[in-house]
């Protein structure tokens, strides 16, 4: 099999939108890096936005993460090559890119514990839950509202990673908010997630 075979390739691990996808999770330990080294911030009034900080590397770093993340979902519905790596795969990487961010932005004191833990129990509880569901043979479709709050989520980390000033406002202030909208967007897509689940575990039953 040619290397061009093997990147449109459904079956194969390797293929675009798998490598993509591993190209995500490769960032995380360098978003990580770069916000191990971003303690030291000016006051916000004698901020300018395109300062360079190893916070706002950090931000670039999400920002490319999101980036890949769009084009690799993109790219396997395009191509009609999703396969069940990626399916397993892409998930747990966008989870694990959440927890790193919201422990080292929780450490730098930028995110309120009790946001980090709502959120973080969110994913770990869906999580769960999912993988009871395909113990069952029961398939969870994401929900829009799913990908909207993984969207709200990126921008929220991304703002908050970048403080100081953006045009006049303050980042934090901004990536706060938007990870509070997350929030209620991951406790809708949550309750519909479990909603989903008992209603097509009544069906089987019922059918059984």
């Amino acid at each position: 099999m040619t290397f061009a075979q093997r990147l449109t390739d459904s079956k194969g691990i390797f293929n675009l939108p798998n490598l993509l996808t591993l190209f995500r999770l490769a960032l995380v330990p360098v978003m990580a890096v770069f916000l191990e080294y971003d303690a030291d911030q000016p006051p916000f009034e004698k901020d300018w936005m395109f300062r360079y900080s190893p916070g706002r590397m950090a931000a670039l770093v999400v920002a490319l993460a999101g980036v890949t993340d769009l084009l690799d979902g993109y790219i396997a519905r395009k191509w009609k090559i999703e396969s069940l790596f990626g399916k397993f795969l892409d998930p747990v990487v966008d989870k694990v890119f959440l927890l790193v961010g919201l422990v080292l932005l929780m450490k730098l004191g930028r995110v309120d514990a009790y946001l980090v833990i709502l959120l973080l129990s969110r994913e770990f509880l869906i999580t769960a839950l999912r993988a009871v569901a395909m113990g069952e043979g029961i398939v969870i479709a994401a929900g829009h509202s799913g990908k909207f709050k993984l969207i709200f989520q990126m921008f929220g980390l991304g703002f908050l990673m970048w403080y100081g000033n953006v045009f006049g406002f303050s980042a934090v202030k901004i990536g706060s908010a938007i990870l509070y909208v997350a929030l209620v967007l991951s406790l809708y897509s949550g309750y519909y997630y479990l909603y989903d689940f008992l209603t097509a575990k009544k069906l089987q039953e019922e059918n059984a």
